[in-house]
């Protein structure tokens, strides 16, 4: 009995203890990313001041925009390519290449800015400038994590979502089945034919043909054309109108 006492406390703490640590893993997940891009902003910072004699101020603006459009053009991108490969049609598509373009130029500036002028100055090692030159890359992984741990949420909300019945299909998933329970049929229009044809014999003593019906209506003529006529007939028969006649008298 003591045994299984022990057992309990024990089994408690661990289960403590891995519920904390996946916790912590989680949030250290969500933020690091977030202050990665730190160290390149201080070595923007440091190069535009005591290189390019930048008030400090002006430097720290540019350490932080440069950083910041690093971080969400990288992220963009990533969010673009995974829409791109999930939604084929070209309407539907997002600019990716724009953003990538954008991406690219952020490169040219913080390579310039933190790599180059290093070469120019000669005060550094080789190592050193390469080492430089990879911190200042930082905001590339850091936005890939960024977005691709948005990506994964927005999967887990739309799977919750799902099997809740509340998630709304868009145009590039929709199944056939569903398109056609969207299409309108004569029937619809029940109500609506008899005025159709009676405005018509009123306003110039013709009545419509079933052709002409389906297409003010907008209907598949072929599908539509059966419940059309039947209709038709009907009206003409209350209204006394012979099938051979056209106009008004």
């Amino acid at each position: 009995m003591k045994n299984e006492w022990l057992k309990n406390i024990f089994s408690f703490f661990a289960d403590l203890l891995n519920n904390a640590e996946r916790g912590i893993v989680d949030f250290i997940s969500a933020f690091v990313p977030y202050a990665v891009p730190i160290i390149p902003a201080y070595l923007t910072f440091y190069h535009t001041q005591d290189m390019m004699d930048f008030p400090a101020w002006v430097a720290w603006t540019s350490a932080f925009v440069v950083e910041a459009l690093g971080l969400a053009s990288v992220a963009t991108v990533v969010r673009f390519y995974l829409h791109n490969k999930r939604y084929k049609s070209e309407q539907n598509r997002a600019p990716f290449w724009i953003a990538f373009g954008v991406y690219i130029f952020y490169i040219v500036v913080v390579i310039t800015v933190n790599v180059i002028l290093e070469v120019v100055a000669n005060t550094r090692g080789g190592w050193i400038i390469t080492a430089i030159g990879l911190f200042s890359l930082l905001s590339f992984p850091s936005g890939v994590l960024i977005s691709i741990r948005t990506q994964y949420r927005e999967m887990l909300d739309q799977k919750q979502a799902a099997k809740q019945g509340t998630q709304k299909p868009n145009n590039d998933n929709q199944t056939q089945p569903q398109r056609e329970q969207k299409q309108k049929h004569a029937s619809d229009y029940k109500d609506r034919i008899p005025v159709m044809l009676k405005a018509e014999f009123d306003k110039s003593g013709k009545v419509l043909t079933p052709k002409d019906i389906t297409s003010a209506l907008k209907l598949d003529h072929e599908k539509n054309k059966g419940y059309v006529s039947t209709a038709r007939s009907k009206w003409m028969q209350e209204s006394g109108i012979a099938s051979s006649d056209h106009f008004k008298i």
